[in-house]
């Protein structure tokens, strides 16, 4: 029998939303042998974004460190757990694109997001513009926690 999941998608941004997508992606990866692939997207303009901004280099490389943390820890976590998981931070203009992209280059099976509550009204608008982008426009079946 074949895994229908074999590659896993957690796009990460620190939140306590996108940790608990990595978490419920852990066991499910578990179950069904597969690998999860962690990405941040550190975004190059601001606005109120699913992912992390930067304004100059200097702010961009003291971000990286902190992501590159996170995702060494995360990796850890999975591996003993037993799974095979790397992770990736890229510099893009959208989240969503950068997403839909990865998971097209990388052959995923499956993508993991959280929905989360915000305190704004235009939080929510991006946010669910970002989280519907990605669900109407990703060619792979995604789960949405929430």
């Amino acid at each position: 029998m074949t895994s229908v999941f074999k590659n896993i998608l957690v796009p990460f941004n620190g939140t306590k939303g996108s940790q608990k997508a990595f978490n419920k992606a852990v066991p499910l990866a578990t179950s069904v042998n597969a690998s999860i692939f962690i990405l941040t997207c550190i975004e190059k303009r601001q606005i109120f974004s699913f992912f992390k901004f930067k304004a100059s280099n200097e702010e961009f490389e003291k971000e990286r460190k902190i992501i590159e943390k996170q995702h060494i820890e995360m990796k850890t976590f999975a591996q003993e757990k037993g799974v095979v998981c790397s992770s990736n931070i890229v510099e893009g203009d959208h989240a969503s694109s950068e997403i839909l992209n990865f998971a097209d280059k990388h052959k995923i099976d499956l993508i993991i997001m959280a929905r989360t509550k915000f305190s704004s009204h235009k939080e929510r608008i991006h946010y669910q513009s970002t989280l519907e982008d990605v669900f109407r426009n990703t060619a792979c079946p995604i789960l949405i926690l929430v």
